[in-house]
């Protein structure tokens, strides 16, 4: 009889196979098909069959690299008790449902119950988040904080998008922010305007530096992004006498 340690090793090591080889079924041939994701406002992302191969490729690599390096250890949950709504979404954002100790130990018992199919994205962002920690210069300037930021969070998106287009993630509006936000060049002011906690007093700092890039992140967001706890006709996005621009489509 195998250890115990053992035994759950293999028992990890065959769930990554497992997840692997669903993986390759669900995705196209290469330009047989489009995958779209829409937001509450009526904008699209396309993407490529090639481009969530790429996609789903690296996410596959990031996960072998958190369960195969000996140097890695992770908490997973052993229950779900968390649900997480639009309403509120600050337990969604990968900054605090990932904990990152150091550079080589994670913490992903907070992912949310009712957003499954986006395990991935998390693990992306836990796993470049501890690269992060284990190349950067701690003492490098803010903005250069922010890109770091940025690039990890991207990650994040690049997991969620795979999650909505191939696995059947169920529209999570906070989320697909996040990639409608990069599409849009805007991801790193809405990482200052949040405060994501990974960056630190750095936030407050970067967005007293770029108030112009700040503010059109909000403008952006006023009016494409609904607010979930306002009234119907009082947010930025569905005002009565509001003129909205058209629907956009963006290709990857």
């Amino acid at each position: 009889m195998l250890p115990e340690a053992a035994a759950s090793r293999l028992s990890r090591r065959a769930g990554v196979t497992l997840w692997m080889a669903l993986g390759t079924a669900l995705l196209p041939a290469p330009g047989r098909a489009q995958y779209v994701i829409t937001s509450e406002a009526g904008d699209s992302l396309t993407y490529e069959a090639t481009t969530l191969r790429v996609m789903l490729d690296t996410a596959r690599a990031l996960y072998a690299d958190l369960e195969q390096d000996p140097r890695v250890q992770y908490m997973i949950p052993v229950t779900r008790p968390n649900n997480v709504s639009e309403t509120e979404p600050e337990p969604s954002y990968p900054w605090n449902v990932v904990t990152v100790v150091n550079d080589s130990m994670a913490d992903v018992t907070n992912l949310p119950a009712n957003l499954r199919e986006a395990d991935r994205a998390y693990y992306n962002y836990a796993v470049m988040r501890m690269r992060v920690v284990r190349t950067a210069d701690p003492d490098v300037p803010c903005d250069s904080l922010l890109a770091l930021e940025e690039e990890v969070v991207g990650s994040f998106a690049d997991g969620w998008i795979v999650a909505r287009t191939l696995f059947g993630g169920p529209a999570f509006a906070p989320l697909d922010e996040i990639a409608f936000a990069r599409e849009a060049g805007l991801l790193r002011p809405m990482l200052a305007a949040m405060g994501d906690r990974q960056i630190g007093a750095c936030a407050g700092e970067w967005a007293e530096a770029n108030a112009d890039r700040v503010a059109a992140y909000e403008a952006w967001r006023s009016a494409r992004i609904p607010d979930p706890g306002a009234p119907d006709g009082e947010d930025g996005a569905g005002t009565a006498d509001a003129d909205p621009e058209p629907a956009g489509a963006s290709s990857r």
